[in-house]
């Protein structure tokens, strides 16, 4: 099989390469050539340049191509402004698109996100992918709703049969070069004292970055995967603090566990998002008010679908992941 990656020295992108060399499939990564080529180098895969907000870079770099799989994207939630979001997700996805079905792809998986079902997929109940998606358009809620748009785009196209598409949900990705959700747990945890935002403990779909590249791979394979969607997650929810549980234990130390008012933790986010502005800094803050709220109402989702319908199931343990991701991380001390 000849695939593209979009994405590709990104996290899941990067991970995803890695999986389908491994299954021996032909693989060519699109990367702009202001990216770090470093880790994708060291892969053997062959590179194109090209961004997904310029339709002309395309066009080379699908010719061949049988199987598109689109993960790039602007993944900063609750940091930035729309138009960036806009350009990146709705008009990046609806460019790869477009250059994709004039060349004649047969099949193009989208890398959507949980949190388009919106509230729906927090608290203790799992959203399936018959449940509605609503995101209401904020600040704090941009990525989402543009993944969103981008969900339509690819229904749009399949729909009216220029290509076959897929999109698969994934809950709270991590693994080896995250720079999201593990590491922000990691850095979290790795002082001695570990503050806690309120007393709330909400469940979350933690899947592992491989885990997820494979449910990618089955869902753009199968026939039957044709114009579905469908959720990435465990069997079971996790706790936030048993998944940071464990990232301390594979870290081999013991912590002391401190509880702060979630309004306090709320005003220091406020106070490091307009300090960063004041700065002009583009990298989004250590920790923000949307991630807060992240973290106090989870991403519970319900991966029946995929299991069932494309006969994927995690391989990575939460203990053995968060193990592979410190041992990753301890790894990068010092590296450039």
């Amino acid at each position: 099989m000849r695939t593209l990656v979009t994405g590709s020295t990104g996290f899941l992108g990067s991970h995803l390469v890695e999986r389908l060399l491994a299954q021996g499939h032909e693989v060519r990564a699109l990367a702009r050539n202001t990216s770090n080529l470093d880790h994708l180098r060291s892969t053997g895969v062959e590179i194109v340049f090209g961004d997904i907000e310029d339709y002309e870079s395309l066009i080379p770099a699908v010719k061949g191509i049988e199987v598109v799989f689109h993960a790039a994207a602007r993944v900063t939630p609750g940091w930035g402004e729309w138009h960036l979001f806009q350009a990146s997700i709705v008009s990046g996805t609806e460019n790869m698109l477009m250059a994709s079905a004039e060349a004649g792809c047969s099949r193009f998986l989208y890398f959507s996100t949980g949190g388009v079902y919106g509230k729906a997929c927090e608290g203790d109940t799992a959203a399936c992918e018959s449940t509605p998606c609503h995101v209401d358009l904020r600040r704090d809620t941009y990525y989402e709703s543009a993944k969103l748009l981008a969900e339509q785009a690819v229904f749009k196209y399949h729909d009216q049969d220029r290509i076959q598409g897929s999109v698969i949900r994934p809950g709270a990705v991590y693994g080896p070069r995250d720079r999201l959700v593990a590491d922000r747990v990691f850095r979290h945890v790795s002082g001695p004292v570990v503050v806690w935002p309120g007393q709330s403990d909400p469940l979350y779909s933690v899947v592992y970055a491989s885990d997820t590249a494979d449910c990618a791979i089955a869902a753009a394979t199968s026939d039957r995967a044709a114009g579905q969607v469908y959720n990435v997650a465990p069997a079971e929810g996790i706790r936030f603090r048993d998944f940071a549980a464990a990232m301390i234990r594979a870290t081999g130390g013991s912590k002391l566990h401190l509880t702060v008012p979630y309004g306090v933790s709320y005003c220091f986010c406020g106070v490091l998002e307009g300090w960063s502005k004041l700065r002009r800094v583009d990298k989004m803050p250590y920790l923000t008010r949307s991630a807060l709220r992240f973290l106090g109402k989870g991403v519970f989702l319900d991966s029946t679908k995929a299991r069932e319908e494309l006969g994927w199931e995690p391989k990575v343990s939460m203990e053995e992941g968060t193990a592979l991701y410190v041992q990753w991380r301890l790894s990068q001390e010092g590296a450039p």
